[in-house]
């Protein structure tokens, strides 16, 4: 009980110590930035580490034809239909995936309905930072999720890409007022530096 109490809790928070020129609008633009990052990495197969995801189970399943997603090219058996190569079977078959194929995502995507990718949002947006997390529509499914393949959170590759446009930002708000210098701006990029690296989830 305890630890789905704490997987419950998880959550993605980054925190900035920088002058007013930044503002809660600015926060919500770099959090959108972040979820689309996690979102592209998670579709691309790799977890927070920039590493290949686990790959799915190939125990033998059962799964029902309500479920999420609609089964196909299993057994039909009364207890639903039976995937003997298991859930990887099961997705692989049912959102027919062709490896290599066009706009095709990886196999181990985290995407069954959508839904929970669709759910990863900003849950707190103010002029020093911002929190991404799941809603509470996906959030036990969710962090359970993470817990074995962990998507919550920015990879090394995501944090120089978020860096990247933070400090683009940041720079074209600076060039506007001729009272930052260009020490002054040095270090403002290097207080967001300091902060992706304590990011944490």
């Amino acid at each position: 009980m305890a630890r789905d109490a704490a997987l419950m809790t998880m959550k993605v928070t980054l925190d900035l110590t920088i002058p007013q020129i930044w503002s809660a609008q600015d926060s919500m633009i770099a959090s959108a930035d972040t979820i689309a990052l996690v979102r592209l990495r998670t579709y691309s197969g790799k977890d927070t580490q920039d590493k290949p995801f686990a790959k799915y189970s190939t125990r033998p399943i059962y799964v029902e034809k309500d479920a999420p997603l609609e089964p196909r090219g299993g057994v039909q058996t009364e207890r639903g239909m039976y995937f003997k190569g298991g859930y990887r079977e099961y997705k692989m078959k049912s959102r027919r995936y062709t490896a290599g194929g066009k706009n095709q995502t990886a196999e181990v995507d985290l995407t069954l309905s959508g839904a929970l990718m669709n759910n990863l949002i900003t849950t707190k947006a103010t002029k020093t930072g911002y929190t991404i997390g799941l809603s509470s529509a996906v959030e036990d499914y969710g962090y359970r999720v993470n817990a074995r393949r962990s998507f919550i959170g920015l990879s090394p590759t995501d944090q120089t890409k978020l860096t990247a446009a933070i400090a683009s930002r940041i720079k074209k708000k600076l060039a506007a007022p001729a009272s930052y210098t260009q020490a002054q701006q040095s270090s403002l990029l290097s207080s967001v530096n300091a902060a992706l690296r304590r990011f944490k989830a």
